[in-house]
């Protein structure tokens, strides 16, 4: 059982994890609009990557020791 500290460390690593994910495809998304031709499947790709990303964010329940277990995310 883990305590009440080492859940919101999870917590925190959890919301840090999903937040450096969100920041590579941000990147990738720059770098795509970069490009002198634009992949708009790629751009697709990538912006439901972020829908994904954000959307397990926002759904992250402090509470839920399960949810933010090591290896539960998506």
């Amino acid at each position: 059982m883990t305590t009440t500290f080492t859940h919101g460390i999870r917590l925190e690593v959890a919301q840090d994890v999903l937040g450096a994910l969100l920041a590579h495809w941000s990147e990738a998304a720059a770098q795509a609009l970069d490009a002198a031709n634009p992949d708009s499947g790629r751009l697709a790709e990538i912006e439901a990557e972020q829908r994904k990303l954000r959307s397990l964010r926002h759904d992250l329940d402090p509470r839920d020791a399960v949810q933010i277990e090591p290896g539960r995310l998506g």
